[in-house]
């Protein structure tokens, strides 16, 4: 079980790489695109979808909350699967060229 609390130096950019460290070392199967760390800690995650994607996040997330949101693409905003957990906000695209 993964958990974003604890990390040495609170939330600052220092924990959020601790997190994000710890985070792809339990969970090695994770993808992502783009990480971006906030000054305050705060830590955003652009996912391309595809099989199982989803599947995979939820799991290193397991006290996460889904929702809906959208997401940037070369043709325009998509609806996006957006999983947040303490500091994290994870938004999972769907696959290039799926209807959304």
């Amino acid at each position: 079980m993964t958990t974003l609390n604890g990390a040495p130096h609170g939330m600052t950019e220092d924990g959020a790489v601790y997190t994000l460290c710890r985070l792809f070392k339990q969970n090695p199967s994770l993808h992502y695109h783009s990480i971006v760390i906030h000054e305050t800690g705060r830590i955003e995650i652009a996912v391309d979808g595809g099989t199982g994607i989803v599947h995979d996040w939820a799991r290193a997330l397991p006290e996460r909350r889904e929702t809906t949101g959208l997401a940037k693409t070369a043709y325009g905003p998509t609806e996006a699967v957006v999983l947040k957990q303490d500091t994290l906000t994870v938004t999972i695209k769907p696959p290039f060229g799926s209807s959304s």
